[in-house]
């Protein structure tokens, strides 16, 4: 087959799957990690392989697309949205926000740990309705950063800032695992790295996959 009949073919294939956004989006070379992206969300899909930040808030987007497509639907009946992850973390602001969402969602959110759940990749995994993770998956909990400057009077308003985002992010943690006050205050000052049996175990998920029906 030709250079030409591949592009050509890719580009029918993609406005068939997608005709919403035929004539929106230019079709005649479609990229295919594009291509795949928009697979992903037609079967309510997320992957977030990146940092936490704040285009992460497009997911929090998406899952209030689906409820207001779900709405007249019983929750018991609603196709689950699926967001993997592997992320070495991020903005807790920009993290929190999306678990919001999440909480308030009635259509199920599921959250699927792959390589690394480190720092607010973590707090993203932990706030599935349901949250898996393969044999192999790590977590990292770990105390925030700060990169205050300026005057003293702003570099002490950071500092109050951060304390109270640290006082939520322990508030969230110990309400979503089985990490008690105790152990969480001996750990999270250093670089807490976790496997998944002791992810399974603290609670921070629900489940380790060993069979890919699971998650399909």
């Amino acid at each position: 087959m030709k250079k030409n009949d591949i592009r050509n073919a890719v580009a029918e294939e993609f406005c068939e799957e997608f005709v919403d956004v035929a004539g929106i989006i230019d079709t005649s070379m479609p990229d295919p990690g594009m291509l795949e992206f928009y697979r992903r969300l037609k079967k309510r899909e997320i992957l977030w392989n990146n940092d936490i930040d704040d285009s992460t808030i497009d997911v929090a987007m998406y899952i209030r697309k689906w409820n207001e497509e779900d709405k007249e639907i019983d929750p018991a009946e609603r196709k689950p949205i699926k967001i993997f992850i592997n992320s070495d973390g991020g903005s807790v602001c920009a993290v929190l926000h999306v678990i919001d969402m999440i909480r308030l969602s009635k259509t199920p959110v599921y959250t699927i740990g792959l390589g690394r759940a480190y720092s607010a990749g973590g707090l993203l995994l932990m706030a599935g309705h349901k949250r898996y993770i393969f044999p192999h998956t790590s977590c990292l909990i770990h105390d925030g950063s700060s990169w205050s400057a300026g005057s003293i009077g702003k570099m002490l308003d950071n500092l109050e800032f951060t304390k109270e985002l640290e006082n939520r992010m322990k508030k969230y943690i110990l309400s979503t695992t089985n990490i008690s006050a105790e152990v969480y205050d001996r750990n999270h000052r250093r670089d807490w790295f976790l496997f998944s049996e002791e992810m399974i175990e603290l609670g921070i998920a629900d489940e380790i996959i060993t069979d890919l029906d699971t998650i399909l």
